[in-house]
């Protein structure tokens, strides 16, 4: 049985067209016996739409850069959740810094804008003239075991998780050595999933992945052909 873990923007989904040939191999590789996993930086609510549009295979599916992971069933097999006391933190320390303020929980399945006990993130927005910088450097020096993500012009407050982090999760259910799951990424948030791991990295990918791996393909599909023969030999 060989385990591969895939990024879904920028790897899986370059052009339609490949995506689409992607799948096809993806099909074969699990028909194979093997497992493979989607793994996303996307919340559940906009992957979902991306798997039922497309019709993608997958065994298990992590989201929120490892901060949620399901099974093939949908059904969450392991949660990362900000606690009681990290949400009372960050609301508490929110009025000290005018022209921000939370916008999102984000639970299992959804986008609320209303409050969560233990959201697996919470979204924080600002004014055109105010900035997140203070605010980052005062929670990542806080202790309190919160990271903090810039995704666009939002900021995404979530427990320390990364894509590796799914891995071992779900390595310890099915019980096999982590390092043994082959990875393929193309952005920054792909690295500690490439490093731990068998990784591999898109031709196409950001400055820093580049510099993560030499072992390199121009799409997942060259990946999963490669190990679909290897498969069929073992």
């Amino acid at each position: 049985m060989i385990i591969l873990s895939s990024d879904y923007d920028g790897t899986l989904k370059t052009r339609i067209i490949d995506l689409k040939a992607n799948i096809e191999a993806i099909k074969k590789f699990r028909s194979l016996g093997n497992i493979f996993i989607l793994n996303t930086g996307r919340h559940y609510s906009s992957i979902i739409e991306e798997i039922k549009r497309f019709n993608i295979p997958f065994d298990y599916l992590s989201c929120n850069d490892g901060g949620i992971t399901f099974d093939s069933n949908l059904q969450v097999i392991k949660e990362h959740s900000l606690s009681n006391d990290q949400v009372r933190y960050i609301k508490e320390l929110i009025p000290y810094f005018p022209g921000l303020r939370i916008v999102d929980y984000y639970d299992a399945y959804q986008i609320c804008h209303n409050e969560i006990e233990t959201p697996l993130e919470i979204g924080i927005s600002k004014t055109h003239d105010s900035s997140f910088e203070e605010f980052s450097r005062v929670v990542v020096t806080s202790e309190t075991d919160i990271e903090i993500m810039l995704l666009k012009n939002r900021l995404r407050v979530k427990a320390p998780t990364t894509k590796s982090t799914a891995l071992f999760d779900i390595a310890k259910i099915i019980d096999v050595d982590p390092k043994t799951i082959y990875t393929i990424g193309d952005s920054p948030n792909d690295l500690e999933m490439i490093k731990n791991h068998h990784g591999f990295r898109m031709l196409e990918s950001s400055p820093k992945v580049i510099f993560s791996t030499w072992r390199v393909v121009p799409e997942v599909r060259h990946l999963v052909n490669y190990l679909n023969w290897k498969s069929k030999r073992m």
